[in-house]
């Protein structure tokens, strides 16, 4: 499958090429050493704020690229000389490649997934997943049809501050311009030792495999797990966390959490400890930890109570078996079953401008967390793709209910709402998002496109502060415009853009059925059954027309502050 095989190597780090060619496995073409560039010797240029070390690593595998596209090879792989092999790992190779899609363009044998939370790989059959972004570049192969893509994105420059090769290729796995794949499980690791880049002593690893982010990180949101703040002779911390007491992964040599050093010395510390704790808790989810334990010796019980954690305990303790007894004893109020997430979408497939396909990306990717019924509705016209075309761009995606009609331009998205409603379950407990393919009518493909963006984060990226909304509103959306919409909307209401979430138990009401016959109908419906002061707002107060570029930026400079905030709070206040 691979034409070349390189490592890359600096010339007097011999012992790193005696171990790697000892392990080096027979399925792989034979490989040739390629003389690392000495970021210390070859110096970068003043746009790179990376470091040397980080430049020799870009520009080594710059050079193989370029060899290689200039050269017209077929593809190859290339690894560097601190990777280590998977037992088993021709096998695992050979599984891998009989089954990964004829049109890669890279495929990564060893990597760490990024976002992987909220943009877990997708999976596309026993042995290959589809990532959202891959780091590291310790193993990798491109086809020539990626030679291009790749290319032209190395050289798109300056990076974005303080960001690797690594980095900078994980934008473009995310724009999905080059089709990357992985391994369900990865095939090579790296090695430990003092890193040429970070210079760091690192452990032997593997970072967590795809195939178990693919299967557990959507469960994180749905299961309590609680924070502790510890005050223990470090003895004792060492010790409970080998049971499961998860402080991160990311230690000095004196066993503390680099990201709590950081956070305590840094000027941010408040903002930097709670996003500590929203990246440990799926870690300690994901891998069965008991709790997440927040630990330092200069920490005290009131700074940790300044900070605003959601829910936090303290436990002091001499002992194990008396730390273990008071987190059995801990009520962790979250620990509640969350309701089903159910679907109700409408696209309008009109050909052209690629925008229905780009909506069903985003919907696909947010996909998992509707464990509920998903039911999507279609208008088709003569300007748009068939039903058959729409369900193969979902590739095999479970979805429930199809619901198709001729499209009509009065009722537009409204045609198929009350026929996705009937989809859904009445009395279950379940909580519904309603969404459509935002922007199909437009020409320009990208009008209105930051707004949809906004709308597909807001909605779909946050589950816990959706349940958290739902739990004191019976609707929820973004963007509440007050406007007494003409012929309609009882109180005068609405969410601009038409994607909100509902308890289900509306259906119950007599009318909940009922809309307005036009292209508003869906838009407006919430507005028809709930006063305002019913409703809950996930972002966005007293929104203007979404369609002026000024009231864009408006909500694009509220938008930064918000994804930084902790959001399990009425969110109204932003920007009020």
């Amino acid at each position: 499958m691979f034409t070349k095989s390189f490592v890359i190597n600096l010339p007097f780090k011999t012992d790193r090429m005696e171990v790697f060619n000892r392990s080096y496995p027979t399925s792989l073409p034979p490989v040739e050493v390629w003389r690392a560039v000495h970021g210390d010797t070859v110096r970068h240029p003043s746009w790179w704020t990376s470091g040397a070390g980080a430049w020799g690593c870009l520009r080594s595998h710059y050079q193989i690229l370029e060899k290689c596209y200039n050269e017209g090879i077929e593809s190859y792989v290339v690894f560097e000389d601190d990777g280590i092999f998977r037992e088993g790992f021709n096998d695992r190779l050979e599984a891998f490649l009989k089954e990964l899609p004829d049109d890669w363009e890279q495929a990564y044998l060893g990597g760490q997934l990024l976002h992987e939370i909220r943009n877990p790989p997708r999976k596309v059959s026993e042995n290959v997943y589809v990532p959202y972004n891959v780091n590291r570049t310790h193993c990798f192969a491109v086809h020539r049809r990626g030679y291009e893509k790749l290319y032209k994105h190395w050289n798109t420059v300056p990076f974005v501050s303080g960001e690797h090769i690594d980095h900078h290729t994980g934008r473009l796995h995310e724009s999905g311009q080059i089709k990357v794949y992985c391994p369900g499980q990865w095939l090579v690791g790296q090695d430990g030792g003092k890193s040429s880049i970070s210079g760091n002593n690192n452990s032997p690893t593997f970072w967590v495999d795809p195939e178990n982010l693919a299967q557990s990180n959507k469960t994180w949101e749905q299961r309590a797990i609680p924070t502790v703040f510890l005050e223990s002779p470090i003895s004792v911390v060492i010790e409970l966390e080998r049971i499961g007491w998860h402080r991160g992964h990311w230690q000095d040599d004196h066993r503390l959490d680099r990201g709590v050093c950081n956070a305590i010395s840094g000027p941010n510390m408040k903002t930097d400890l709670l996003n500590w704790q929203k990246t440990v808790i799926p870690e300690a989810v994901r891998e069965g930890h008991s709790c997440v334990c927040l630990y330092h010796p200069s920490l005290t019980w009131a700074c940790v109570q300044s900070v605003g954690f959601e829910s936090i305990t303290r436990i002091v303790t001499e002992s194990v078996a008396d730390a273990e007894q008071q987190l059995a004893a801990i009520n962790v109020s979250a620990a509640k079953i969350q309701p089903k997430r159910n679907l109700i979408y409408h696209i309008w497939p009109r050909t052209g401008n690629g925008v229905w396909q780009w909506n069903v990306k985003q919907l696909i990717r947010r996909i998992e967390q509707f464990d509920g019924v998903r039911s999507i509705g279609i208008s088709t016209s003569q300007d748009a793709a068939t039903m058959v075309e729409v369900q193969r761009a979902f590739d095999g995606v479970r979805i429930d209910n199809w619901i198709e009609f001729p499209n009509d331009p009065v009722m537009g998205e409204s045609q198929t709402f009350v026929a996705l409603l009937e989809t859904i379950p009445m009395g279950d407990g379940s909580i519904t998002f309603r969404g459509h393919a935002k922007g199909v009518k437009y020409d320009d493909p990208l009008h209105c496109r930051e707004w949809t963006d906004m709308l597909y984060e807001i909605c779909l990226d946050d589950p816990t502060h959706v349940s958290s909304m739902l739990e004191q509103f019976p609707v929820a959306g973004p963007f509440m415009v007050d406007n007494r919409w003409p012929g309609g909307n009882k109180f005068g209401w609405f969410y601009s853009g038409g994607f909100y979430w509902f308890r289900t138990d509306i259906l119950k009401l007599l009318d909940a059925k009922t809309i307005r016959k036009d292209y508003w109908g869906s838009e407006l419906w919430p507005g028809q059954h709930y006063d305002r002061q019913e409703s809950g707002i996930l972002f966005g107060q007293n929104s203007g027309h979404l369609y002026d570029e000024h009231e864009i930026d408006r909500m694009k400079s509220w938008i930064a502050e918000w994804r930084t905030r902790n959001r399990n709070h009425k969110v109204d206040e932003c920007g009020s």
